[in-house]
């Protein structure tokens, strides 16, 4: 069985002089441990792009990642990239991994690549362990919730087919007060958008630095995760290991 991981922003990543430089995962609500414990094999890290075509980006954030999780102490080999350089050799890559990371980026354009490179038929038989950053963890939903993140997206989809591993549609970077810490022109995501399709879709908003992770136990929430159903919202989980809902329970 999978084990996966949806994440936020994990702090894997801080600036210094409009430089981005790696360091360790944020372990406050035991991310790192968790990981740790579920990581048996550490050969091949595969990272998953979120613009095929953005070459250079791609390699300066997965390196950054990658980086990040040795200075955690979790160790891999290799560092595999897959984007349009290599996308016809995905079958091979997924039956090399070691761990499967679906990165960040823009919600939309990783899921026309994921959805042309057949990533979900092709991670059917894989039983390790999956992790999705912000974007990817939206994308392994059955059901994405496309928010706008600007103005020119506000009549795009809002709800687009992923790789159906969970149920849990998720929104990343949650800030209770604001609805979403970088949504940009004063769009009023949690009352406009949010509150509103939460009667077509439950969404789970999960802050930085939290996660949920789901394995043959169960679901469980770890840090400040929220739950919007029918126009109304609730705290099901909160930061510190303070670990308050099991899905399964």
């Amino acid at each position: 069985m999978k084990t996966i991981f949806l994440t936020s922003d994990f702090g894997a990543v801080e600036f210094k002089n409009n430089k981005m430089i790696p360091c360790a995962i944020n372990n406050t609500n035991g991310l790192t441990d968790q990981l740790k414990e579920c990581i048996t094999k550490k050969e091949n890290f595969v990272f998953i792009a979120s613009n095929p075509d953005s070459y250079e980006r791609t390699d300066g954030f997965a390196t950054n990642i990658f980086e990040s999780f040795k200075l955690s102490r979790i160790e891999f080999k290799n560092l595999i990239i897959v984007d349009n350089r290599n996308k016809d050799n995905i079958q091979q890559i997924i039956n090399s991994a070691s761990f499967v990371f679906i990165c960040g980026g823009h919600v939309p354009t990783q899921n026309e690549f994921i959805t042309k490179i057949g990533l979900k038929e092709i991670l059917t038989n894989y039983n390790g362990v999956i992790m999705g950053q912000s974007a990817g963890s939206m994308n392994l939903a059955k059901t994405v919730y496309n928010y706008p993140e600007d103005l020119s997206e506000i009549n795009d989809p809002k709800f687009l087919q992923g790789l159906g591993f969970t149920d849990i549609s998720i929104i990343p970077h949650f800030n209770l007060k604001t609805g979403n810490e970088y949504v940009k022109e004063n769009i009023d995501l949690m009352n406009d958008y949010l509150l509103k399709d939460s009667h077509t879709l439950p969404l789970y908003c999960i802050a930085n630095n939290s996660h949920i992770k789901i394995d043959e136990n169960g679901t469980n929430y770890y840090g400040d995760v929220y739950y919007i159903k029918n126009g109304n919202i609730k705290q099901i989980s909160q930061s510190k290991h303070n670990k308050k809902y099991n899905k399964n329970k």
